[in-house]
């Protein structure tokens, strides 16, 4: 019987082989033959799957979208709330700690929801900086991919899918921590109101989300030209920094 082959997937791994040559050598470096030899594939088979280098590009962009949008909706769609814990206790008398109801979120402590609201925030956020080896590789080849895209508009057209993508998610973190409350979460949406957020909050909230975008962007090109620990920590602790402003 003939070999059956996963095109979908033999496409993923030569775009793969393109992001580990970029990280390494740069977009430039990525030709047919050094892609082919990263992938241990054929020359043959690469433009099999791809019928010119240009077309290979876009597709290892686009892949960069399409797992970060994947990534993102994951994290847009987790419960910032914290979950029940009836071991924990207090200091004082070990009673049990107030644990939180998510079939009655009006029972648990408003300065307990806004924690945990606040970390995880935080937390996603941190997940779209350099701040390991791995995501220092993807914005790496990000980097790449984006100064290439300056003047090939065909790369263009991934790399404002991509500007949008962070900005839509940049505006539902602030609106969530504007709100006090997840961005999905239906008991809070009802007692939502301009009365009960300060104005010097939720004065601009368009103007705040651009300014977590610009600063998310501004933190990824100074972590890759300075990857320092040191500079890790600041990046992190800028982060916290916004959250706790708004919370």
């Amino acid at each position: 019987m003939p070999k059956i082959i996963d095109e979908r997937a033999r496409r993923e791994t030569i775009a793969e082989a393109v992001w580990a040559i970029t990280s390494r050598e740069g977009l430039d470096g990525a030709t047919v033959r050094a892609v082919a030899a990263e992938c241990g594939l054929s020359t043959g088979a690469i433009q099999h799957s791809f019928p010119s280098q240009a077309a290979l590009q876009q597709f290892a962009m686009e892949l960069i979208v399409e797992r970060v949008t994947e990534r993102l909706t994951e994290m847009g769609t987790a419960d910032p709330r914290p979950v029940p814990c009836a071991e924990n206790a207090t200091a004082s008398n070990n009673a049990p700690a107030p644990a939180f109801d998510r079939e009655h979120p009006e029972v648990t402590p408003a300065a307990e929801v806004h924690a945990a609201l606040n970390e995880t925030v935080t937390t996603m956020l941190l997940q779209l900086l350099p701040l390991d080896e791995e995501r220092e590789t993807e914005a790496r080849v990000w980097a790449a991919f984006s100064t290439a895209a300056l003047t090939d508009p065909d790369l263009a057209l991934y790399a404002r899918k991509m500007d949008t993508l962070l900005a839509t998610f940049c505006r539902r973190c602030v609106k969530s921590l504007l709100s006090g409350t997840s961005d999905d979460d239906p008991a809070a949406s009802d007692t939502r109101s301009a009365k009960s957020t300060p104005a010097s909050r939720a004065s601009d909230p368009a103007a705040l989300a651009a300014h977590l975008h610009a600063l998310l962007d501004g933190l990824t090109l100074h972590l890759l030209m300075n990857p320092a620990a040191a500079h890790r920590r600041q990046a992190a602790a800028l982060i916290r920094s916004f959250v706790t402003a708004l919370a």
